[in-house]
């Protein structure tokens, strides 16, 4: 059980002063880099050599459809492996299929379906990289560090995007996939030279075939979700955000639907910019006693204000309310240490395996479900109606987002 004391809060640099969080972040920072690089090779490799713009597209997520059925099988894995062969060799073995790729030898097929065996085995060393936080830092630190880790997704995101489409230009797909080999083995470097051995978590041995892994990974489920508090916690944390997801995927029809389909960069940016603040001011600068009381009025906030996308306001006035709304997704940081206290040491990657697959899934249920009524009415009241559904779960989710004693 983590324990904090409530003292000015540590700050990222109380976070970096720790030698293995520092080549964690710096392997997360490649790994995210890195991803978003290739997802845009695979795409304009499999659009170049196919001319067809839905295998482009299924190109670039392929690797992250098979996710959540990889959390469902193999999430044992993550409290029952060694932490740094596991996550360094994962990286070598990522080197391995970019090479594989940039080889240029697979059929449009292959290609899709090597991106996709990876996907299926990449919760496995992302789970494993979130429960290691906790024990590096201690629960003072743990919020923050979590909160680097996410603004780390969306700068290397950014980054990436850059990064890549300048790369795609100079050198082309091919060689853009030679340059994510070599920043999986640099992230696989950082690993094995910065990142102390660490036992796994998991009582028992390995569960190392697929029968025992999937029995291990469906058993500690069960057991998981069985508990109250736990089974709480994540509904939590997948519920109001899921349906603020699904209203953010409406934003290009949205931007259509109001004459302003150019500008609807101007709506994820600001979307992106008001979740990172959220992510700084509850990670940097909250106590752990203020995110206790933040967490029901920031999952609030993540809702209310596009309620009034129904109105269909212009470009600039929809920006600032995606904006302030997206400020609120860093109620889910408020939640971070209770659900860490709330699972069993030894079941703590594959808690977080399950936080991080669960919320994919109702991600996905709930874009689609804001699709339908968009379909049925127009994206504006699919955006409100999304907003509805999210406070509707927030009220109904509010014995866990209320302060505790």
């Amino acid at each position: 059980m983590l324990v904090s004391d409530d003292n000015k809060p540590p700050g990222y640099r109380g976070v970096f002063q720790e030698r293995d969080f520092r080549a964690l972040w710096a392997a997360h920072a490649l790994l995210n880099l890195g991803e978003v690089m290739k997802a845009l090779a695979l795409s304009a490799l499999v659009y170049s050599r196919s001319g067809s713009p839905l295998l482009a597209g299924i190109a670039y997520v392929a690797g992250f459809l098979p996710q959540v059925l990889g959390s469902a099988a193999l999430l044992s894995l993550a409290d029952r492996l060694p932490t740094r062969p596991t996550m360094a060799g994962w990286d070598v073995a990522r080197a391995a299929g970019a090479a594989v790729l940039a080889l240029d030898m697979l059929p449009v097929p292959g290609v899709l379906a090597l991106t996709m065996l990876y996907g299926l085995f990449d919760p496995v060393p992302a789970a494993m990289k979130t429960a290691l936080l906790p024990e590096l830092l201690g629960a003072r630190r743990f919020v923050p560090a979590q909160s680097l880790m996410n603004i780390t997704v969306g700068a290397a995101q950014i980054a990436g995007f850059a990064v890549g489409g300048g790369l795609l230009a100079l050198l082309g797909p091919v060689g853009t996939l030679w340059v994510v080999c070599g920043g999986a083995l640099l992230s696989a470097a950082v690993l094995r030279l910065g990142l102390r051995i660490r036992p796994s978590r998991g009582v028992g041995r390995a569960a190392v075939t697929p029968a025992q892994a999937l029995a291990t990974t469906w058993s500690v489920n069960r057991a998981l979700w069985a508990d109250v508090r736990v089974r709480r916690l994540l509904l939590a944390l997948w519920l109001p955000a899921c349906w603020i997801v699904g209203a953010e995927a409406l934003m290009i029809s949205y931007a259509d639907e109001i004459g302003s389909p150019r500008a609807v960069g101007a709506l994820l940016t600001a979307a992106a910019v008001g979740m990172l603040f959220g992510d700084v001011l509850v990670g940097r600068f909250a106590t752990q006693s203020q995110r206790n009381r933040w967490a029901l009025p920031l999952s609030v906030l993540l809702g209310a204000p596009y309620l009034l996308f129904a109105a269909q306001p212009g470009i600039a006035v929809a920006a600032g309310l995606a904006a302030l709304a997206s400020i609120g997704f860093g109620y889910s940081l408020c939640l971070q240490e209770p659900f860490v206290s709330a699972v069993p040491v030894e079941s703590r990657g594959q808690a977080f395996g399950l936080s991080t697959s669960g919320l994919m899934s109702c991600q996905g249920i709930a874009a689609g479900l804001t699709g339908v009524v968009a379909e049925l009415v127009r994206p504006s009241v699919g955006i409100a109606m999304a907003a509805v559904a999210s406070l509707v779960c927030t009220a109904l989710l509010g014995r866990v987002l209320r302060p505790t004693p």
